[in-house]
């Protein structure tokens, strides 16, 4: 290097670089809340859509068996004398009423379950599913597709039949979506009332 000659430097100054963080950190506060809330509908969209596919599935099996299946219901926190599945055993309470027998001892779980069995003697467990967003109805229930694909909801709370699932805790709005399943085995999302 000839004598007189400058040595540039390549690089960032330290000012430059303390900026580029100022603003990345200013862009990653205002994504995280937005962020959580995208995940917070899709997981919701993915409840709603899993909840449509076992009581699908549990309709065309009544049809193509030509027997009936039962899907039941057990929301978060509802008191059921019965157990779930294993699979939906998370956080298992049990409740006595002291009375020292089979029948006090009632049951209580965090999170939502649902499963299809085909009735019968064999009442075998087909498919099981859990989801924290059911909100209605807050007791558990069941309805049964019957052989011609029509359903029994004589045991559901409302006629038509309603399932509510909507996004839960934090600070996410979104639209809670209702299904309704008929007698006639149709099952439909509600159309908010706005």
């Amino acid at each position: 290097m000839p004598a007189g000659e400058m040595n540039k430097q390549r690089g960032f100054t330290l000012i430059e670089l303390l900026v580029t963080l100022i603003i990345a950190t200013i862009i990653a506060v205002m994504a995280v809340p937005a962020f959580t809330g995208f995940l917070a509908r899709q997981q919701l969209a993915s409840d709603v859509n899993e909840i449509i596919s076992v009581l699908s599935f549990a309709r065309s099996e009544a049809i193509k068996q030509r027997s009936d299946m039962s899907v039941f219901f057990s929301p978060p926190d509802a008191p059921a004398s019965n157990r779930r599945p294993a699979s939906c055993r998370n956080n298992e309470i049990e409740d006595d009423s002291g009375e020292n027998n089979e029948e006090s001892i009632r049951y209580r779980y965090s999170g939502g379950c649902y499963w299809v069995v085909e009735s019968g003697a064999g009442s075998q467990i087909l498919r099981v599913g859990q989801s924290a967003n059911i909100t209605s109805p807050t007791q558990a229930f069941s309805l049964t597709f019957q052989s011609l694909g029509d359903a029994d909801i004589s045991n559901c709370p409302d006629s038509p039949c309603e399932v509510t699932l909507k996004t839960m805790g934090g600070n996410v709005s979104a639209t809670p979506v209702t299904l309704l399943i008929r007698t006639t085995g149709s099952i439909r999302r509600k159309e908010s009332e706005s």
